[in-house]
């Protein structure tokens, strides 16, 4: 353990002489710069002599692994092994997979429930309410679980969501009345829309820089399938036992995430750097803490300058390095929800119904989530090697042609009598096919991957709850008003409507994203900084032109 207790006591004194350092002034703190680099040579000096598996409590005396131009050698050809951050990043998705249930569960239920009258007469207004609330309780869950995370850890926070998770199911399963099913879906809300901030923070914090975007957008791959998946169930089953289908992801949940480890950048805040060590061997497969010894340095001093940066309110209106990523986080989830995507997935069966097609409502819905699903799946694949500004303006060009396909296909019924138009019944399946297959290779998965990777650390907490409290609350607001919009503006006004959005945020995308495939953390939160706060030598490389941010 010798090499261990060496490499925790330099890492621990690095972080009691910076903050020594922070508070000098001036000259002061100019003149000490090359005693943190020191710190830095002792790091890489002791560190290099410990092993996982000495971390791992195997004692076997310690030995070193031979000479150092062998263990440079080693390290030099060591390549990451990403299974086992594929693992961590679809146990913390089983997350997203119960959110996808929650967000889908009213569009088979609600039919079900208003032919079986098995809670009584439901008006259109206590309908509404059912689908809706469950985006109040995302909301209230924001604050509570950003402190939950911060306190207890990504992991513990994640395995903490999953009692209450069963509870809301359990209380929908038996409900007798309304008031039953609102508390039930605003639980089963709460703990979505927590996993919704908990698990693009634990995934962007445990995968490589390499394959960082591909599991980042499993978040919303997970989402489409947990929506598929009730959309199949509830073709066969009725409200109950879709409920109780509902119910048993967040066990499985818990189960994958007992053998997942914690976010080492979280282990490094707390101080834990024998547990973040053992943590970072085990998401990259290495078997010696010298194969790991770059990342983790870098860990160390990112976490350390985050530390030292601590921030308020003020500092994000004050601070345009902060400034800017927020708003641009913020103004993506704004758009995400202004292409109305909640509202067509909560009533999914019942669009297809005011449709008046021959095709069967169920199975419609079953094909666009079926749809969605691959959409996902083909943007988790080149969202590391297309970017994810292109991903971003084909998402929204396509949602702007669905919505309008959509708006025209109810015009045009209007105008004939309210019959469906020869020849164009395959329109309506055909526009939400593509809505959904553009909002999912670009608009469902990346504003949750850019909020993750734009806010700057020493602000994520506070940025990434304003930005998720945002997006849960115009989801609420659309879902409330979606059937009101329609029956103000007629349904071919109201698709019109979104779809005009839609191409606001085309313009958006293209003026004001950055393009953030292929950086750290660190170099993107970089960018945002005037030249005045840029380290020396820090700058990014190869910036794309389309920043004007």
């Amino acid at each position: 353990m010798r090499g261990v207790d060496n490499f925790e006591n330099v890492v621990e004194s690095e972080f009691e002489l910076k903050v020594g350092i922070s508070s000098l002034d001036g000259d002061e703190k100019d003149g000490q710069d090359h005693a943190v680099q020191n710190w830095k040579d002792e790091i890489n000096g002791s560190y290099s002599n410990s092993t996982c598996d000495h971390i791992s409590n195997d004692d076997n005396g310690g030995q070193e692994d031979g000479s150092q131009s062998q263990d440079l050698s080693e390290k030099s050809q060591f390549k990451d092994k990403y299974a086992p951050q594929f693992f961590a990043a679809l146990a913390a998705n089983f997350g997203s997979f119960a959110l996808g249930s929650v967000l889908s569960w009213t569009s088979v239920a609600l039919p079900d429930l208003r032919e079986r009258k098995s809670i009584g007469e439901i008006s259109d207004f206590e309908e509404t309410w059912i689908s809706s609330i469950a985006l109040l309780g995302a909301t209230a869950s924001c604050t509570v679980v950003g402190l939950m995370m911060e306190k207890f850890g990504r992991r513990k926070c994640m395995l903490l969501l999953t009692t209450p998770f069963c509870l809301g199911w359990i209380l929908i399963t038996f409900a007798q009345n309304v008031w039953m099913m609102y508390i039930g879906r605003f639980l089963t809300g709460f703990c979505g829309g927590g996993c919704s901030i908990v698990v693009p923070v634990y995934i962007t914090e445990t995968a490589s820089v390499k394959i960082r975007g591909m599991l980042a957008s499993g978040f919303d791959m997970l989402i489409t399938v947990g929506i598929l998946y009730i959309f199949i169930i509830g073709t066969y089953v009725n409200w109950q036992y879709q409920a109780v289908a509902c119910g048993v992801i967040p066990i499985v949940f818990h189960a994958f995430m007992m053998f997942a480890p914690e976010s080492p950048r979280y282990l490094v805040e707390q101080r834990k750097l024998s547990d973040a060590s053992k943590a970072l061997c085990w998401l990259r497969g290495a078997k010696s803490t010298q194969h790991i010894q770059r990342e983790m340095n870098e860990l160390v001093s990112s976490v350390d300058e985050s530390m030292e940066k601590s921030a308020s309110w003020r500092d994000i209106i004050k601070d345009g390095s902060i400034l800017k990523p927020t708003i641009i986080a913020l103004m993506l989830m704004v758009f995400q929800q202004l292409s109305a995507i909640d509202a067509v997935m909560f009533y999914t069966v019942d669009i297809f119904r005011a449709a008046g097609t021959d095709i069967d409502e169920n199975l419609s819905a079953n094909i666009v989530g079926t749809v969605q699903v691959l959409a996902t799946i083909t943007a988790a694949l080149f969202v590391d090697h297309s970017g994810r500004r292109c991903l971003l303006l084909i998402s929204e060009i396509g949602m702007v042609i669905s919505l309008g396909g959509m708006g025209a296909f109810f015009y045009l019924k209007q105008q004939n009598n309210d019959e469906v138009p020869a020849n164009l019944s395959w329109l309506p399946l055909a526009s939400l096919m593509v809505h959904t297959m553009a909002f999912s290779v670009g608009m469902g998965p990346l504003p949750w991957l850019l909020m993750a990777e734009l806010l700057p650390n020493n602000v994520k907490g506070m940025a990434s709850g304003l930005v998720t409290i945002t997006r849960w609350i115009l989801g609420f607001a659309v879902t409330m008003v979606f059937k009101e919009v329609m029956k103000i503006l007629g349904m071919h006004g109201g698709y019109w409507l979104f779809s005009a959005f839609c191409f606001l945020g085309t313009i958006f995308v293209f003026y004001f994203v950055p393009e953030t495939k292929g950086k750290s953390l660190d170099e993107i939160q970089e960018f945002f900084k005037s030249p005045q706060q840029k380290n020396r030598g820090a700058s990014i490389e190869g910036k794309p032109e389309a920043l004007k941010v």
